[in-house]
């Protein structure tokens, strides 16, 4: 509890303490800080005897002349019904209106006078206004307000649904349709944080879930703001939290900022999807969300539900694509068959390519080779003595030809094959060669 804290902040702290927690906080902040103390004193000691926990209820019945059911009274132009819940900040009722001019089914939300007193009206239907500018529709709109016996009311919209924690326990949603629901509210907090207001309360049981899988928001705080600066006056806004949802900086009482709330967003994005891998991209998203410093966290709900919305598309989130291979990955799981036809065309690209690479060393092989014999051919017709070559037949010069192919290390076998056969084959050429050949060995040698 930091002594710079708001009275509306330490009464909220001290909501949150046991027994013993609460009577310590109480001695050390009536030494530390005794104007706080003494303006917390008509909230905090209704009665003497009457436990702490049971603060609100009591004060809301026995400090303040409003009668405790405010079920079937006319109040205005509006017909109350039957109590829909309550909790720290006031009580809420049904409604309809009752001057018949328009059909409407509505909550009435009705502040608690005390807190009404500490916060004052003014303030109250100001941030009542502001927030009736919202206009999303995964946002409950405000339509009107009023007083009734020094207790603030604020008319909304009725919405029918389940709270988001009961909605889990009955019903069974796949990761797409939880990535869907998500994605929603943080467009609705995206949509509130354009128009300068922080929820500030984000928890499931402000988050009700209709028929169509469809978030609608509740309860926004009605004092904060997201240009929540230090000021002069040293004023802050009423700080009610949930304290399994609420950041660091909302519990030690520190200045909000749109990071609050999407630390909050992160909280919830856990209580969708409660296992994670460790290496996954839920995980990823979960660590960046709920960083204990608000400026490790990212910068604004947009750029979390870019990522929510990456993940629906099966693109990279932003904070891996630094990984090997993370974006290939993710491409073909977004484009399978536009990937497999790729790949396919690649690996016949570089399969023919390399057969046609060998083939062509084949060839320039062959080549060689064929040069060398021919080479070698020359050099037994020529270069062989006269006498020599006069007692040479065609079938001695093609066994020495095929003895020398059968003697060369640098034919390949299957060449060697090719050119024997080529060599044995009996062709009209070849014993036209053999038949010239003899002719001319039989001429005299010329006298010149």
């Amino acid at each position: 509890m930091q002594l710079g804290s708001s009275a509306t902040q330490v009464f909220y702290h001290l909501l949150d303490l046991n027994e013993e927690e609460k009577q310590q906080a109480l001695q050390q902040l009536e030494q530390d800080a005794p104007d706080v103390y003494r303006a917390l004193t008509p909230l905090i000691q209704p009665h003497e005897h009457e436990p702490f926990t049971a603060l609100l209820g009591f004060h809301a019945n026995h400090a303040t002349e409003i009668p405790l059911d405010l079920s079937n009274q006319l109040i205005d132009k509006y017909q109350l019904t039957h109590e829909l819940g309550r909790g720290g900040m006031g009580v809420v009722y049904a409604a309809y209106r009752a001057d018949e001019t328009f059909e409407q089914q509505l909550a009435i939300k009705f502040i608690q006078p005390s807190l009404t007193q500490v916060l004052g009206k003014k303030a109250l239907f100001d941030e009542a206004q502001l927030l009736a500018r919202l206009n999303h529709p995964c946002i409950a709109k405000v339509f009107d307000g009023g007083v009734h016996q020094d207790s603030v009311y604020i008319v909304m919209e009725k919405v029918e649904g389940l709270t988001l924690d009961a909605f889990l326990q009955q019903h069974h949603l796949d990761t797409r349709a939880k990535l869907t629901l998500f994605r929603y509210l943080c467009q609705a907090i995206e949509h509130a944080h354009h128009n300068q207001v922080l929820h500030a309360d984000i928890k499931p049981e402000n988050i009700l879930i209709d028929q169509d899988v469809r978030p609608k928001l509740l309860d926004f705080n009605l004092t904060q703001k997201v240009s929540t600066q230090a000021s002069q006056s040293g004023q802050v806004g009423l700080v009610a939290f949930s304290e399994r949802y609420a950041s660091p900086e909302q519990k030690s009482g520190g200045y909000l900022t749109q990071q609050s709330d999407l630390y909050s967003l992160g909280k919830i994005l856990h209580l969708l999807f409660p296992q994670v891998g460790k290496h996954s991209d839920l995980r990823f998203i979960l660590d960046k969300a709920t960083q204990a410093k608000a400026e490790q966290r990212y910068q604004s709900v947009s750029e979390l539900r870019a990522d929510i919305e990456n993940m629906l598309a099966c693109r990279p989130i932003s904070l891996k694509q630094h990984i090997p291979l993370y974006t290939t990955k993710r491409l073909i799981q977004r484009r399978p068959v536009p990937s497999l036809l790729l790949t396919l065309l690649v690996m016949s690209g570089m399969l023919f390519t390399s057969t046609l690479m060998t083939k062509n060393r084949q060839l320039q092989q062959e080549k060689l080779i064929a040069e060398n014999m021919m080479y070698e051919v020359t050099s037994l017709m020529f270069h062989t003595k006269g006498n020599e070559m006069a007692n040479l037949s065609v079938n001695s010069m093609l066994e020495i030809t095929r003895r020398r192919i059968l003697s060369n290390p640098d034919i390949p076998k299957h060449i060697k094959q090719k050119m024997l056969l080529a060599m044995i084959t009996p062709t009209p050429e070849k014993h036209a060669v053999e038949a010239n050949c003899q002719e001319n060995c039989r001429q005299p040698e010329s006298k010149w």
